[in-house]
């Protein structure tokens, strides 16, 4: 789908031979694409070791690219400014944001979906 729309990919993207027990799986290499974030691999989830990546001029634009797509369900905040972090994960539209680090939290954390990902929220007491 990247390659298609004209992406490039920086690392990756071919099939990964694994042998073994897992010789003739389905497996693709972990793979980086660069891009533009109207392309399908920017809006779409993939479930599979792939990243697309962009560029912004500012902070403002930056929010905008992470907030314009369907999905919601998790998104990372990299920056050296601790302000300027903490205003991004209030900004960003996503069950949950990241700040410096990814997918780490408590397994009874409260966690689901946003706009049209996931089923609505797990482990949280207000259910």
């Amino acid at each position: 789908i990247g390659k298609s729309e004209g992406a490039q990919v920086v690392t990756g993207g071919e099939r990964a031979e694994l042998g073994g027990d897992l010789n003739g799986g389905y497996y693709v290499a972990p793979t980086i694409f660069t891009g533009h974030n109207k392309m399908r691999v920017f809006q779409e989830e993939i479930f599979g070791p792939v990243v697309a990546v962009t560029s912004f001029k500012d902070y403002d634009e930056a929010i905008s690219i992470a907030n314009d797509t369907l999905y919601g369900l998790g998104a990372g905040v990299w920056s050296r400014d601790g302000n300027t972090a903490y205003r991004a994960g209030r900004d960003i539209k996503a069950g949950r944001v990241w700040t410096n680090c990814y997918h780490q939290y408590p397994a009874h954390a409260a966690f689901g979906g946003y706009k049209q990902s996931g089923i609505g929220r797990e482990n949280h007491k207000m259910m």
